[in-house]
């Protein structure tokens, strides 16, 4: 009986475990392209840094929480488009509907 138990336990925490690494670190946000959006590789105080390819309108975004407020007071968001799943970069704010 105790075999059986503990082999339930174990089973138990695989499966909670699993369940754990499936699961998202934060919570993206999924939005769409308003506009053609250049996209950045990275940003300082005056914008985009490194200019990538441009977005096209009407197509996913997908934001991962993180922001910044450039000194025009422009908020630029941290994402991926559906044209280019694999690349993080940075878009302006208005550019999605995010």
């Amino acid at each position: 009986m105790k075999r059986i138990l503990a082999s339930a336990a174990v089973g138990l925490f695989a499966f909670a475990g699993s369940a754990a690494a499936a699961t998202p670190a934060h919570a993206d946000v999924l939005c769409m392209t308003r506009e053609n959006a250049p996209f950045y590789a990275s940003i300082d105080g005056y914008g985009g840094t490194g200019y990538l390819f441009t977005l096209s309108p009407n197509r996913g975004f997908r934001a991962d929480g993180a922001g910044y407020n450039d000194v025009y007071g422009r908020n630029w968001l941290r994402g991926h488009g559906a044209e280019h799943p694999n690349r993080t970069g940075w878009v302006l704010h208005s550019h999605t509907t995010c």
